[in-house]
């Protein structure tokens, strides 16, 4: 990755909203699983992301995963906590800058 990179933060909060925060500022309503894709405008490179609360035969309030499409990149992927509520899950991603989250299904 070069010096133009941002790293956007992805997370669950209360029981209906899937939230980028960082490099991309958006939310999403979800009532049920969640998929969204991230692309590179650029490149054309994309993750898929997916978000589902409680999610059957999880213990976790969130379930959040990150899977490759047909043009996989190689952007830093690491999972950890919610910045304002360490007891939640989240994802942060280092992505290209102008990178683009579209909703696929809820």
């Amino acid at each position: 990755m070069n010096a133009n990179t941002s790293t956007v933060t992805i997370y669950g909060a209360s029981d209906d909203l899937v939230e980028f925060e960082g490099a991309i500022s958006e939310e999403f309503n979800t009532y049920g699983p969640w998929t969204g894709l991230l692309v590179d405008p650029k490149h054309g490179d994309s993750l898929i992301v997916r978000a589902e609360y409680c999610k059957a035969g999880s213990d976790s309030e969130w379930t959040l995963s990150v899977e490759n499409t047909d043009r996989p990149c190689e952007w830093p992927i690491r999972f950890g906590k919610r910045p304002d509520r360490e007891e939640d899950p989240a994802i942060h991603i280092t992505v290209p800058d102008g990178t683009t989250i579209t909703e696929v299904s809820s």
